[in-house]
């Protein structure tokens, strides 16, 4: 007969188990719907090729122009235009947009192959789990304390409360970075940052809310930034991860919205790194 203690730890197990299989499931899906949402990256790459060929034949600025398209006969393509660079550098622009999107697009597809490999192993160990073996119990339980999906308890602990503040974190440029720790400070972060601060996020994934307290970071404080929104998100056991880059001031609170939703206005760029654990553990400012 089981023991009170091995009881206790079934019921945990098997909740976790359970849990654990459900965010995956939600990975899943967000993943998914951001590989949905990616335009064809071909269309820029014909855009940048046709403003190549008729680099010559185009005179003076414009906000667009209109090419033959030599996929389809007989047919134009309109291509928007930067009238402050040339039909080259316009050119370049479209080639170095579809290689980030492209890149971009073949991360998240990976990050999508790696959840479905996880579910599948998730729902293996869920099918095969016997509540009466006991040395099964407690492997699977260390299994889900290792994965983060089982967390243990700690009774009568001396270690302080967290601090109020965020984490922080200072770049190799000196730059401040606060990351947010839960759903009501990453919305306290966000709202009262300074609007012309940068913001970060990870696309499509849960995660923390991180500001840089600067308004031109330089693009090595961007990745090292980059490298900590990353790592605190559901991200982080993916060998590279899409993080959303913008000004605080494209960021809105929508009315009656859930603790760390917020929605945005115009572009984000994006910066796609790997997760270091060394990284963050160097920029750390001890509390």
């Amino acid at each position: 007969m089981s023991t009170q203690a091995e009881t206790t730890d079934v019921t945990l197990v098997q909740q976790a188990m359970t849990r654990q299989i459900f965010r995956t499931n939600k990975q899943i899906e967000a993943l998914t719907r951001a590989i949905d949402r990616v335009d064809d990256a071909t269309e820029l790459q014909v855009k940048g090729t046709l403003l190549k060929t008729y680099a010559s034949q185009i005179d003076g600025r414009h906000h667009f122009v209109e090419l033959p398209d030599y996929r389809q006969p007989d047919h134009k393509l309109t291509i928007q235009l930067d009238i402050t660079k040339s039909i080259m550098a316009n050119a370049e622009a479209y080639f170095h947009q579809y290689r980030k999107d492209k890149r971009g697009l073949q991360t998240v597809i990976s990050n999508r192959d790696q959840a479905q490999a996880d579910l599948k192993q998730q729902l293996a160990r869920q099918a095969s789990f016997d509540p009466e073996n006991a040395v099964q119990i407690a492997e699977i339980k260390q299994q889900l304390i290792t994965e983060g999906a089982l967390k243990t308890k700690v009774l009568h602990s001396s270690k302080a409360p967290e601090p109020a503040h965020p984490r922080r974190f200072y770049t190799t440029d000196h730059v401040l970075v606060e990351v947010g720790k839960n759903s009501d400070q990453n919305d306290h972060l966000t709202l009262t940052a300074r609007k012309d601060y940068y913001w970060m996020h990870v696309s499509e994934l849960a995660g923390s809310h991180v500001v840089i307290h600067s308004n031109h970071p330089s693009q090595q404080t961007l990745e090292e930034a980059a490298v900590l929104t990353a790592y605190y998100s559901k991200g982080r056991k993916y060998p590279r991860v899409p993080v959303d880059v913008l000004k605080v001031s494209q960021l809105r609170k929508p009315k009656g919205a859930k603790s760390g939703l917020v929605t945005f206005s115009g572009k984000a760029a994006t910066i796609t790194v790997r997760p270091d654990a060394e990284l963050v553990k160097q920029l750390r400012v001890e509390e």
